[in-house]
C-alpha cells in the first residue's frame, strides 16, 4: 500500500553530545528506547528516559543532551501523506481516516507539553505497539505493510483521544462547560461532512435548539459556529498551502469552496493575503 511507503521507521542512536536544532519538514513521533537525559524543545527543557513518546512538528525546534546512552525510534511521517496522489483516494475510508487523525492531532498539539503523558496501561500498549513496528519494519513479511499502517492509525489515535482528554481536564479546571470541548472536537472530527455540520444537524446532535447553541457557542467562545467551522477550515487549508503539492483550486473543492476565487476571498479576510500569496510566501 502507498500509505505504507510515506511512513519511515528509524532506529537512531543519540549523541552524547548534544547535536544542532533539529527542524523537520512534516512531523513525527519519536520513542525512546533506551537512555536518560535532558530534551529540549523550542527553548524548554524535559527530563526523558525510557518510554517516553514525543510528537514533534514542523515548528518545533529541538535537541538532546544525553545522560546515559540513548537509542530512540523514530517514526517520520513525510510531506507525501498530503501529497496529490493521497487525495485521491481519499474515498477509501482506512486512509480518510488517517486523514483525520493526523490533522486533529497536527492542530491541537499545542496542548502537549514534553512527553505525552500517559497511564501505565496506555504506556504498555504504547511499547507493545511500537516494538512490533519494530519487528515489522526490520523483518518484512506477508501483510507487513498493513500491519505497520494499522500499528501507526491505532497510536495516532491513542495520541488523539490523549489530546482530548487532556484539553477536557483543562476545561475542567477552569470551570469552562465541557459541551464547548465536545462541539468543537465534534466539528473537527466531521469537518469534511458538511451535511453533519449544518447548524440545526449539530443542535440536534447535541440536544439544543439551533438558537441556543449558537449563542452559548459564541457566548463562550466569541465566535459563531459558522465562524468556528469556516476557522478551522481555514487552519486546514493553511497547513494544506505548507505542505502538499495539491493546487489552490484542488484545496478549494476539497474544503467545500465553491472554486480558487471564492477561497482567495475568505482567506485574505482572515489572513491579509490571498492563498495563492501565502503559499509564495511560506515556499520562499
Amino acid at each position: 500500500m502507498r500509505l505504507f511507503h510515506d511512513i519511515d521507521i528509524t532506529i537512531r542512536d543519540i549523541q552524547t553530545s548534544p547535536p544542532s536544532p533539529h527542524r523537520h519538514h512534516y512531523f513525527e513521533l519519536l520513542y525512546i528506547l533506551d537512555g536518560t537525559g535532558i530534551h529540549t524543545i523550542n527553548h524548554n527543557h524535559y527530563q526523558y528516559q525510557k518510554g517516553n513518546l514525543y510528537l514533534l512538528t514542523p515548528d518545533d525546534v529541538h535537541t538532546f543532551e544525553t545522560s546515559s546512552p540513548t537509542r530512540c525510534c523514530i517514526i517520520d511521517f513525510t510531506k507525501g501523506l498530503f501529497s496529490k496522489q493521497h487525495h485521491r483516494q481519499a474515498d477509501r475510508a482506512e486512509i480518510s481516516e488517517f486523514f483525520v487523525s493526523m490533522e486533529y492531532i497536527f492542530h491541537n498539539h499545542q496542548n502537549l507539553k514534553g512527553h505525552i503523558v500517559m497511564n501505565t496501561n496506555e504506556l504498555s500498549l504504547a511499547d507493545i505497539l511500537i516494538m512490533q513496528l519494530i519487528n515489522e519494519k526490520e523483518h518484512a513479511r506477508i501483510y507487513s505493510g498493513i500491519i505497520i499502517q494499522n500499528i501507526v492509525f491505532l497510536l495516532l489515535n491513542l495520541i488523539a483521544r490523549l489530546i482530548q482528554e487532556n484539553i477536557a481536564g483543562e476545561l475542567k479546571n477552569t470551570g469552562t462547560k465541557n459541551i464547548i470541548h465536545e462541539v468543537t472536537t465534534y466539528i473537527q472530527q466531521n469537518i469534511y461532512q458538511k451535511d453533519l455540520l449544518r447548524i440545526e444537524n449539530l443542535a440536534k446532535h447535541f440536544h439544543k435548539t439551533s438558537d441556543h447553541l449558537n449563542r452559548y457557542f459564541k457566548k463562550q467562545t466569541g465566535l459563531t459556529l459558522k465562524a468556528y467551522i469556516n476557522r478551522y477550515k481555514l487552519n486546514l487549508v493553511e497547513t494544506r498551502l505548507r505542505y502538499s503539492d495539491l493546487t489552490i483550486t484542488e484545496i478549494a473543492l476539497e474544503m467545500g469552496f465553491t472554486d480558487e476565487s471564492h477561497l482567495n476571498k475568505v482567506f485574505k479576510n482572515a489572513f491579509g493575503k490571498t492563498a495563492k500569496a501565502y503559499r509564495k510566501q511560506v515556499i520562499d
